[in-house]
């Protein structure tokens, strides 16, 4: 793989500070939480640099003159001897030294505390934004991407994001302070032995820049490699059924080691790149000590003095760390944050338009209007389809796969819009209604069923969340659901699994239907509703829909005939145009392939 071109130092900053930047707008909700962190920080690292002054303090009072303690002569003439400070005096002089460490370790806690809470704060913030920006995505949007990669960034990549906006943000601020008030501090005792040892600290920065850019490229292989192997992960767990059915367990693990193993070698790239700047920084930070050490010899300074210029020197050592690894952090985050706001700038194809208006009545009536729609090949799916559907009216929807029955129920929903033509609910254009409006007032059940992993009462009331209980269990009984729902462990309070597997493809299926007939919308849309069951099964649930469209407007698909024979329309397509519409008895005599189809299935007992 090609390396990328080295940039100038300059256009990298512009680089790192675009996304860096954008994140940051995320704290601003915070900001009085974030500079009280701050100056918590900026005060623990003031105390930190002022240590060495009070440890020099403590050392000439103990050394440089000894003590004034009281002799025998001052015992009994009542006098003390002047020799050298007062015991009191070194006490308090001494005490100086915990207190003010208590004081720097108590600035340093509000410091991480405040900071880590701004910084969870800013985490939940970035993935709800996220999330709730993929929820707007339209239908096409989730059939090109992979499920896995979208589950990496919402928990992954703003984790990381995050995190290293906080730390760089903190560090920032904290850490220069402290090196400045520790280097003023220094040069306030020795400054000649300051510059001796401080000469090494710009050679620090040859291991960041050398390093950084391998940490970069590495960290970017990290992030796709991770995104791969939650993609396998959310595959392997969604298609178990089919896995264990094939006995491609073995096939799938060996799938999951390749991507680990190629994640471990990324890792330890990054991690290898990242833990040599500390040794290299640490050897050459040890010259620095040689060439002290040498300056305390040729000048012969006193041991208090040594000792706190000793103790400044190590108390930078963890601030130039930090700062050390800020250009690492800015890498990482940039990485992460640039895939965070490119899926943050993809637009829904499908948009509410600045004049779309809420569907405040609806009685059911449908129009096409010479639709024509295709799914992006040059086939199309529908072509100059034109079909009336009266309110109150149940109308069936046949034909041969590949016809187009569900891209009319798609349309309907508005997941799409047409290439030409309008699609229009009351008589409105749906391109000028409010998606949410217009998806309130249909409701569906997908020869697909999705049921939640939750009890079954919760499952039935995503149908309608300010259902009551009384509501949920009436929907159930006109579904057929409530008998077998009651013989389950804990009945409407029974957890049904991932995707209702603790259940038959029939009882999921009626629970899919009870849902639907919860929500009471005007308009019903039944895409092989029937299809999971058996005979019995499906003849309850046909006397529940016959109830059910009382009133309603009703677009089934069925495959089997037998279902939709009662229908008030029966719609034939063919290749995605309408070809005939009429009763059961009228298509008999007057559409050839309707009844093809009904003699190929009633006759050879064969589903179309």
């Amino acid at each position: 793989m090609p390396k990328p071109p080295k940039l100038p130092f300059f256009q990298m900053v512009r680089l790192f500070w675009k996304p860096y930047q954008k994140l940051l707008s995320y704290m601003l909700p915070y900001k009085k939480r974030f500079i009280i962190g701050i100056v918590c920080g900026v005060v623990g690292g003031m105390l930190s640099g002022v240590i060495p002054l009070v440890i020099q303090k403590a050392g000439q009072s103990l050394m440089g003159g000894g003590l004034k303690l009281p002799n025998q002569s001052a015992l009994l003439n009542g006098g003390i001897s002047n020799d050298g400070p007062g015991i009191e005096s070194v006490i308090w002089i001494s005490l100086l030294i915990p207190l003010v460490m208590v004081a720097r370790g108590i600035f340093s806690y509000l410091n991480g505390y405040y900071l880590a809470w701004v910084s969870q704060r800013v985490l939940t913030d970035v993935r709800t934004q996220l999330f709730a920006h993929l929820m707007s995505q339209s239908l096409d949007f989730f059939s090109r991407k992979k499920a896995g990669i979208l589950m990496s960034r919402v928990m992954s990549d703003t984790r990381v994001a995050q995190t290293a906006l906080t730390t760089v943000s903190g560090n920032l601020i904290k850490d220069p302070i402290a090196v400045l008030t520790g280097v003023a501090v220094l040069v306030m005792i020795d400054w000649k032995f300051s510059l001796t040892t401080l000469v090494l600290f710009p050679i620090c920065i040859i291991p960041v820049v050398v390093f950084g850019r391998k940490v970069r490229e590495a960290g970017k292989a990290e992030e796709r490699e991770s995104a791969q192997m939650s993609v396998i992960l959310q595959e392997t767990f969604a298609g178990v059924r089919v896995i264990k059915s094939f006995a491609r367990e073995d096939y799938q693990t060996a799938q999951f080691s390749k991507s680990s193993d190629t994640q471990c070698r990324n890792s330890m790239r990054v991690r290898r790149s990242s833990d040599i700047v500390q040794p290299l920084i640490e050897s050459v930070s040890a010259l620095g000590v040689v060439l002290a050490m040498a300056y305390v010899f040729y000048y012969g300074i006193s041991f208090a003095k040594f000792a706190a210029l000793c103790a400044g020197i190590f108390l930078l050592y963890n601030p130039v760390k930090n700062l050390s690894r800020i250009p690492m952090l800015m890498q990482r985050c940039m990485v992460s944050a640039n895939n965070i706001f490119d899926l943050m700038k993809m637009k829904p194809t499908i948009l509410d338009l600045p004049s779309a208006k809420p569907l405040e009545r609806c009685e059911g009536l449908i129009e096409f209007e010479n639709v024509s729609f295709g799914y992006g090949s040059e086939k199309l799916a529908l072509r100059n389809a034109t079909l009336r559907i009266e309110p109150g009216k149940k109308y069936a929807l046949v034909g041969a796969s590949g016809a187009g029955k569900s891209t009319i129920l798609s349309l309907i929903l508005r997941f799409y819009d047409p290439q030409t033509g309008v699609v229009k609910i009351e008589g409105h254009d749906v391109r000028g209604i409010s998606q949410h409006s217009l998806r309130r007032h249909i409701g569906t059940v997908s020869q697909e069923t999705f049921l939640f992993h939750d009890t079954i009462a919760e499952n039935i009331r995503y149908g309608n969340l300010d259902a009551t209980r009384e509501q949920i269990e009436m929907a159930a009984k006109f579904a057929y659901a409530h008998d077998f729902i009651l013989a389950q462990p804990n009945g409407y309070e029974t957890v049904i699994g991932d995707k209702g597997c603790m259940l038959s493809g029939g009882q999921q299926q009626r629970l899919a239907i009870a849902r639907a007939i919860l929500k009471g919308a005007p308009i019903l849309l039944l895409d092989e509703a029937t299809s999971a069951l058996d005979s019995e099964s499906e003849r309850m649930i046909q006397d529940a829909i016959e109830r059910l469209s009382a009133g309603r407007t009703v677009v089934a698909i069925a495959h089997r005939l037998s279902t939709i024979l009662k229908s008030d329309c029966i719609v034939v397509m063919d290749h995605g145009r309408i070809v005939d519409t009429g009763s059961h008895a009228e298509l008999l005599e007057k559409s050839e392939l309707y009844r093809s189809l009904y003699e190929l299935q009633f006759h050879h007992g064969d589903l179309v």
